[in-house]
C-alpha cells in the first residue's frame, strides 16, 4: 500500500527548485471516513494522495430529481428515447441542487500568501474531469450555502486562500467501464505567488453501486398494481399486503402503475451509493434498469421512482427482452470473507448463465466495474425461464456467519411423499389446488388435469422421477460452487422441498398473459441445447419467496392434504424453522405460478442503505 504525506512541490517559473516551505498549500478531504474534514489536526493527512481499501476519501453520484426537473416526454408530449428518459439528473447541469451529496473538500488557510497569489484547482484525470463536478461554497465563511461550479480555468483569490476554500465533489454518472474511468479522481491544488508554484493533491473514489442481500432490513416492498380489470393480480397484492404487515414492513407498499408487466423482480434491481457523513452513512438509491431495452415496464424507474434520493442507471447496449438478462437472475450472497481469503463486505453478487450463454455484457462489466462485489456464475441454463430466484435463497441463521444458503431439494419432497404413500394415502392429489378455482381466462391457457393426479400416480411415473434426478444434479452442482465459495458447514444448508416439470412453455409462451405482450422479437427464453431439459416447479416453489428479517412470505405450496393438513407446507414451516423464521403463504397460483414465476418474481423490496461498505 502506498502512503503520503501532503504531495507538495515548489517551483519557480524559470524551473529552479524552491523551498517547500515558502509555499506549502494543502488540500484535504475526508481520507479517514470518518464524516469530517480535519483541517487543525492531521487526521486526514496521512496517504492524503492515494486511494486505499483502508483510506482514502469517497464521493457520490447525484442522480437524482431533488425538484421533479426531469422529463418523460417531449414538448409534442411523445415518449422520450431510452436514452434521452435516462440522461437527465441533479447534476445534469451545473447547478448544485443537493448539497447533501457532496463530499466535502476544504483547503487549510494559507494567511502568508501575498496579496497577488491564485490558485487553480481541478479534477484529474481527463477521464474523470467530464464526469464529476466540483464546486465552491462562496458563502461558507458567513456559514450560508452559495455553491459554484468550477473549472480549470477558474482561479481564486488570494483572500481566498488566505481564509481557506470550502469546496465539494459530486458525479454526473455512475462508472459503468472501469476500462474508460474507473472512479478514481485527484483533486489538484495549484498556487502561483510571485513567480514561484506549487500544488497538492487529494485523492477520491466514486462510491460503489451496491445491491441489497436478504440480510438487510426491508423498508418497502414494490409491486404491481391492478385493479378490477385484473383480479387475480388484484388478489395477490391484497395478500402481499397482508404479508407486509405480518412481516412488520410498516411503510405501505409501492405499486408500479404505468406497466401490466407484473413481473417487479425482473425489470428492476434496487441498489445504493453510500459516503461517510457525520451522522453515519449519506446514501443514495440507485435503480438498476435490466438489460432489456425493449422491455417498457424498465423504463418507470425512472418515469416513477426517480427522485430525492433516487436514481437510475440503463445499461447501453442492452437491446432485447432475453430472460437470462432479467434480475431474478441476479442475487447478492450476505457480506462474508471467502475461503480463498477474500473479504465480502457488502456480500458478493451471483447470476445464472445459461451453458454457454452469459448474461449481457454491457450489466456484467457495469457490475465489476464496481470492485466490491464480483458476480458468481452458476448454472440456471437447467430451467426454461433461468433465474438463480429460482433454486437458491440466503437466510439469517445461528451460526459464525450469520446466515445460511437455502436450496431447492426434490430429494426431501420425495421423502414426504413416499411416506405419505407408505402410510396409505398414495390415492391422495399431489397438488391440493382445486382446478375448478381457475379463473375463465386462465382455463384455456393452463392444462388444469395435472391437478388430478395422486401422489401413487407422481411416484409411479419414471419421466418425472427422471426429470427430477436431472434437477436434483444441477442444484448439487451450484451449492457445490457456492460451498467452494464460502465457509459454511454443509450441515447448515436448509434444503427446502420443491419438484420441477418439463416445461410447458413453448417457443413465445412466455410472452403470453401478463408477460407484457408480443413484442415482435424472438422468444425470451433461451435455446434447449441437446441433450439438455429446460425445466419449472412443478407447484408453486417456496424458495421463490421474500426474505422479511425473521418471517418469510412464501408461495402457497398447495401439497397433498392428509388428515387435514398440507403436508408440505408442514415441512417448508419446519425447514424455515432451522432459521428461526416464521413463515405466512401467500396464494400465487393463477397470478404468478401458471406463467412460470411466484411471488419473489412479481415483488422487489428496498432495503436499508446503511451498511458501511468502507470499514
Amino acid at each position: 500500500m502506498r502512503t503520503s504525506n501532503i504531495c507538495t512541490s515548489v517551483l519557480t517559473l524559470s524551473g529552479s527548485i524552491g523551498t517547500a516551505l515558502a509555499l506549502t498549500p494543502d488540500i484535504r478531504a475526508d481520507t479517514n471516513r470518518d464524516g469530517h474534514v480535519d483541517i487543525d489536526g492531521d487526521t486526514d493527512v496521512l496517504g492524503k494522495a492515494y486511494w486505499s481499501s483502508n483510506r482514502g476519501a469517497i464521493f457520490l453520484p447525484s442522480i437524482g430529481d431533488i425538484n421533479i426537473r426531469c422529463p418523460n416526454q417531449d414538448l409534442n408530449g411523445n415518449p422520450l428515447s431510452n436514452e434521452e428518459i435516462a440522461s437527465c439528473n441533479d447534476a445534469s447541469g451545473h447547478l448544485m441542487f443537493t448539497p447533501e451529496y457532496l463530499a466535502p473538500i476544504k483547503t487549510v488557510p494559507m494567511p502568508d500568501l501575498s496579496d497577488a497569489a491564485y490558485a487553480n484547482i481541478y479534477a484529474t484525470p481527463d477521464a474523470a474531469y467530464n464526469r464529476v463536478r466540483l464546486f465552491v461554497n462562496d458563502n461558507a465563511k458567513s456559514n450560508g450555502s452559495a455553491w459554484r461550479l468550477v473549472d480549470k480555468e477558474a482561479s481564486f483569490s488570494a483572500k481566498q486562500l488566505q481564509e481557506g476554500l470550502e469546496l465539494g465533489l459530486d458525479s454526473r454518472e455512475l462508472v459503468t467501464n472501469s476500462d474508460a474511468w474507473n472512479g478514481d479522481v485527484s483533486v489538484r491544488f495549484d498556487v502561483f505567488d510571485n513567480g514561484t508554484v506549487a500544488s497538492d493533491a487529494v485523492a477520491l473514489r466514486l462510491a460503489p453501486v451496491l445491491t441489497h442481500n436478504h440480510l438487510q432490513k426491508v423498508n418497502t416492498i414494490v409491486s404491481v398494481a391492478a385493479n378490477n380489470t385484473t383480479p387475480v393480480q388484484e388478489r395477490f397484492i391484497a395478500q402481499l399486503d397482508e404479508g407486509r404487515k405480518a412481516g412488520g414492513v410498516q411503510q405501505p407498499m409501492l405499486l408500479f402503475n404505468q406497466s401490466d408487466d407484473i413481473w417487479a423482480q425482473d425489470f428492476l434491481e434496487p441498489a445504493f451509493a453510500s459516503m461517510p457523513g457525520p451522522d453515519g452513512p449519506i446514501s443514495i438509491r440507485v435503480m438498476l434498469r435490466s438489460a432489456q431495452s425493449t422491455r417498457t415496464a424498465g423504463r418507470q424507474i425512472f418515469e416513477q421512482l426517480r427522485g430525492k434520493g433516487v436514481g437510475g442507471f440503463q445499461p447501453a447496449p442492452g437491446f432485447g427482452h432475453r430472460e437470462i438478462n432479467s434480475f431474478g437472475n441476479l442475487e447478492t450472497i450476505p457480506p462474508y470473507v471467502s475461503k480463498s481469503g477474500v473479504s465480502y463486505k457488502a456480500g458478493r453478487i451471483i447470476t445464472g448463465k445459461h451453458f454457454d450463454e452469459l448474461p449481457a455484457e454491457s450489466m456484467l462489466r457495469f457490475l465489476e466495474s464496481q470492485r466490491l462485489q464480483t458476480p458468481l456464475i452458476l448454472e440456471t441454463g437447467w430451467l426454461v425461464i433461468g433465474h438463480v430466484d429460482e433454486f437458491v435463497q440466503f437466510l439469517p441463521y445461528d451460526n459464525e456467519l450469520g446466515w445460511t444458503i437455502a436450496i431447492a431439494d426434490t430429494r426431501s419432497t420425495f421423502d414426504i411423499l413416499k411416506d405419505a404413500k407408505s402410510k396409505g394415502h398414495g390415492g391422495v392429489h399431489a397438488s391440493s389446488f382445486d382446478p375448478q378455482n381457475l379463473s375463465d381466462s386462465n382455463m384455456a391457457f393452463f392444462d388444469s388435469s395435472k391437478l388430478n393426479t395422486t401422489i401413487s400416480q407422481l411416484l409411479d411415473n419414471e419421466e418425472f422421477l427422471d426429470v427430477n434426478s436431472y434437477a436434483q444434479k444441477y442444484l448439487d452442482f451450484n451449492l457445490q460452487i457456492l460451498l467452494a465459495e464460502i465457509d459454511l458447514d454443509e450441515r447448515d444448508v436448509i434444503h427446502v422441498p420443491v419438484l420441477f416439470e418439463e416445461s410447458s412453455f413453448g417457443e413465445g409462451a412466455l410472452d403470453g398473459p401478463f408477460a407484457g405482450g408480443d413484442d415482435g422479437l424472438p422468444s425470451h427464453s433461451s435455446k434447449q441445447l441437446a441433450g439438455e431439459k429446460q425445466l419449472a416447479s412443478y407447484a408453486p416453489a417456496a424458495i421463490n419467496g421474500i426474505v422479511l428479517g425473521n418471517h418469510y412470505l412464501s408461495p402457497k405450496p398447495w401439497g397433498p392434504i392428509v388428515n387435514g393438513k398440507d403436508i408440505i407446507a408442514e415441512a417448508l414451516e419446519a425447514a424455515y424453522g432451522r432459521a428461526n423464521m416464521t413463515i405466512g403463504f401467500i396464494d400465487d397460483y393463477e397470478s404468478h405460478h401458471m406463467f412460470g414465476g411466484e411471488i419473489h418474481c412479481g415483488s422487489n423490496t428496498l432495503r436499508d442503505t446503511d451498511l458501511q461498505w468502507w470499514d
